[in-house]
């Protein structure tokens, strides 16, 4: 089964109905030399504006008049091999546009049969450039520029925040304001069928005649031995740790330094396709490196502060402390705690006059939004991050203020989110009700709250775990739909979100762990995970 081109259309004969390219043209990308890309108002979703030139096709020849390019189209093995030349003076940037059938695009056969953008790699020499575009239906393909590779450009959507993929643009030459080496405006790149990204490596080591490693963990503690796999011949490795050093033919490497280390494959001179490797000393002062790096001043002045994306470092600091505080120094401890009581201060502040958007659950009724809501928001992840620091908070301190906004916050956002049928859900600025039951997984902060309060207030328990139950029947029948927050636009078609996938199956494990085993819904997880390796960046 090969990788077609019929002289109108590009297509996968396994998969005939299901489109290559789609949402767009094919075309010469470019600016020009008399550009300049860093003066002007800039589109929201892309650094600059570049300039389009439509590629008219005769057969498998084709031609853009305004750079003079020649396009042309031939079967390469069980794929296809396209070259993009000009000699035109006066170009900045050259590159081909490439409309795939990016996953979200109308019209696009559904998100089962639209592709991901996975696992973009450039050598160092940038001699070696690769895509792997994945499917959830399995039918993947290989992109790869064999000659000419210069870097590429990704476009996003102009519409819902560029929540979606336009185009992959391949690049001879980058403009010139990103000062990067020029080469010859014409590159040559090979569109193949794959199956899975191990499958890469073999096609990979033919097409550059280079060998490449591939290892399925990445890192781990010092000490520890990672073993990978070769594709192509080779005559040793090089281990890049700050310096340089070459090992023998083994397939296998011990960690031996905190940070990155690099590998690569070397025959005959010839530099292939490495990994980076990543260790660390030990988990307890990886995770204290991880709390030593809360900066409140950058949240403030880069973030809008809210207490779900932005604030999520209070929870990890919470449990840092609860669990590893005998290993901290008395003054680690009280910076901490300062950090700490200094967002609880704004999430448990009652003076309207100070509350913060976003970040205060207040609580009082506000501006018709129910008490213990977060302050002028309906964005209910927010509120039950705020649930986990505050518990975790009661934990760590035994204030009781801080239990009493957990127990009443979790009361408002079941009373005024969950539905019956157990689905959590909000109405969007456009007035549409919108399912939020996976939006950073709520079922966490419910399940915990429930099993806190079995021995302290049996009746919320009892009524929690019922709200628990409820949520993972609503989440097992709901099918293989991933709603999420992005938004609805007319452009495209309704949001599928890795994260709400995720925590599809999340919210499921998480439930038969900690309430009760239901072996429908692990084997409901266990769907959704294989289907959720599609997205998992290699």
């Amino acid at each position: 089964m090969a990788i077609l081109f019929n002289g109108s259309r590009f297509f996968d004969e396994r998969c005939p109905d299901d489109l290559i390219f789609h949402g767009g043209e094919l075309g010469i990308c470019y600016t020009l030399e008399s550009d300049y890309i860093t003066v002007g108002k800039r589109p929201a979703s892309s650094p600059y504006t570049d300039r389009f030139d439509s590629i008219v096709m005769n057969g498998t020849v084709g031609y853009a008049e305004n750079t003079d390019t020649a396009f042309t189209v031939r079967p390469f093995s069980d794929g296809v091999e396209c070259r993009i030349k000009t000699a035109k003076k006066g170009l900045s940037q050259f590159g081909i546009k490439l409309p795939f059938n990016f996953m979200g695009k109308l019209g696009g056969g559904g998100w089962r049969n639209q592709f991901l953008f996975n696992s973009p790699y450039v050598s160092d020499d940038r001699e070696i450039q690769y895509f792997y575009l994945t499917k959830p239906n399995g039918n993947h393909l290989l992109i790869a520029v064999t000659e000419g590779a210069g870097g590429w450009k990704m476009d996003y959507s102009p519409y819902l925040c560029g929540h979606y993929f336009v185009d992959l643009k391949l690049l001879a030459n980058h403009d010139r304001a990103y000062n990067m080496p020029r080469s010859k405006n014409d590159m040559t790149f090979v569109i193949l069928p794959v199956s899975s990204f191990e499958e890469c490596f073999g096609r990979l080591a033919e097409l550059y005649r280079r060998p490449f490693i591939f290892a399925p963990i990445l890192g781990g503690a010092v000490g520890k031995k990672i073993v990978f796999s070769v594709y192509g011949k080779v005559d040793h490795f090089v281990i890049r740790n700050g310096d340089v050093e070459e090992i023998s033919h083994k397939c296998e490497y011990t960690l031996e330094y905190s940070g990155e280390t690099k590998i690569y494959p070397v025959e005959g001179g010839k530099q292939g396709g490495g990994i980076s490797l990543y260790a660390y000393e030990d988990i307890i002062g990886l995770y204290k490196k991880s709390m030593d790096s809360v900066d409140l001043s950058v949240i403030e002045k880069n973030t809008d502060g809210n207490l779900c994306e932005h604030q999520c470092w209070c929870a990890a600091m919470l449990r840092f402390l609860q669990k590893y505080k005998d290993k901290l120094t008395e003054n680690e401890i009280a910076e901490y705690e300062k950090k700490i009581l200094a967002l609880l201060d704004v999430v448990t502040e009652k003076d309207v006059a100070k509350a913060v958007r976003r970040r205060t659950i207040f609580h009082l009724p506000h501006e018709g939004y129910p008490a213990y809501n977060i302050f002028e928001s309906n964005r209910v992840q927010e509120e039950f991050f705020g649930i986990t620091i505050l518990l975790d908070a009661y934990k760590y301190f035994g204030d009781e203020k801080y239990y009493r906004y957990a127990v009443c916050t979790m009361d408002s956002f079941l009373e005024n989110y969950q539905k019956d049928d157990g689905r959590i859900e909000r109405i969007s600025g456009q007035g549409i009700p919108e399912d939020y039951t996976t939006v950073c997984c709520p079922m966490i902060s419910i399940v915990d709250m429930a099993n806190y309060l079995r021995d302290r207030d049996a009746e919320r328990s009892v009524r929690y775990f019922d709200s628990a139950k409820r949520m993972a029947e609503y989440l097992n029948k709901r099918g293989l739909i991933f709603p999420t927050e992005g938004g609805r636009s007319d452009l495209a078609d309704t949001e599928m979100e890795d994260g709400s996938i995720s925590c599809t199956a999340l919210a499921l494990l998480y439930y038969c762990k900690n309430v009760e085993r239901n072996e429908e819904y692990i084997t409901k997880a266990k769907d959704i995970l294989d289907l959720h390796e599609n997205w998992t960046i290699r």
